[in-house]
């Protein structure tokens, strides 16, 4: 059985979680504590050594994630569960295994036990690796290390990237520019191609960055104000992409 622990400050959504768990996953969780703070749930994690804690975000006095401050070398898989969606990003940087929005359905709760359930049959570093690039796909979110840490990037943040051998700068709104020790082709990979598009060996562009395509001197402008190159050969996939 999975030993589980259920942290909300509503006593409610904490009896309606047990029930629905119950339900769909009959005799699978030891239900070890029912937490209605923070402050509960620290002692109670203690204690009973959990495999899995099922998290609200928002709560009085402290929130969800200062339980994990104070848990920075977990063993357990944290779900978050909460009503508001803008707290999500900081979710996937604490390597929450899922994040479920409230009210709670309960297609898509049996969906996330049942990848739980799959990740312990596999390796779990892997596991993790996988569920957390499902999530950043889902919330247009690419992941990029550079020499301080991880960068996390919204895809509609990107303005364009450009090719520097075997490095690659990327230009973004509002923000200093990253460079990562990757090549392009590299990155390229890890991006939409319904929002981004190749234009040289050099240059690859947010499509909804563009302002103008200058036919005339094959060059894009951008709404940047920078003015990038178009290879001759990619001059007919441009045409279709802006037809």
């Amino acid at each position: 059985m999975i030993k589980t622990i259920l942290v909300d400050d509503e006593r409610h959504a904490l009896e309606s979680l047990k029930l629905l768990l119950d339900r769909l996953f009959p005799e699978k969780f030891e239900f070890c504590a029912l937490c209605l703070s923070v402050d509960q749930a620290i002692p109670a994690i203690q204690k009973h050594e959990p495999d899995l804690v099922f998290l609200d975000i928002q709560m009085p006095q402290k929130n969800g994630f200062a339980l994990l401050e104070v848990m920075p070398n977990r063993e357990f898989d944290v779900i978050f569960t909460t009503a508001h969606q803008d707290f999500a990003l900081n979710a996937i940087k604490n390597t929450a295994f899922d994040y479920l929005l409230k009210p709670l359905d309960s297609t898509e709760l049996q969906k996330t036990i049942i990848r739980y359930l799959d990740s312990k049959k596999s390796d779990p570093v892997q596991s993790l690796l996988e569920n957390l690039s499902q999530q950043l796909d889902d919330l247009g979110i690419v992941v990029f290390s550079t020499a301080e840490g991880m960068e996390f990037v919204k895809f509609e943040d990107i303005v364009y990237l450009q090719a520097d051998r075997n490095y690659t700068t990327i230009y973004l709104k509002n923000q200093p520019k990253l460079i990562i020790s990757k090549a392009l082709g590299q990155i390229e990979s890890k991006l939409p191609v319904s929002r981004f598009i190749r234009i040289h060996q050099s240059y690859l562009v947010n499509v909804t960055e563009v302002l103008r395509y200058d036919k005339a001197q094959n060059f894009l402008i951008m709404k940047s104000g920078d003015k990038l190159s178009v290879a001759i050969r990619k001059n007919s996939n441009l045409t279709k992409r802006f037809a």
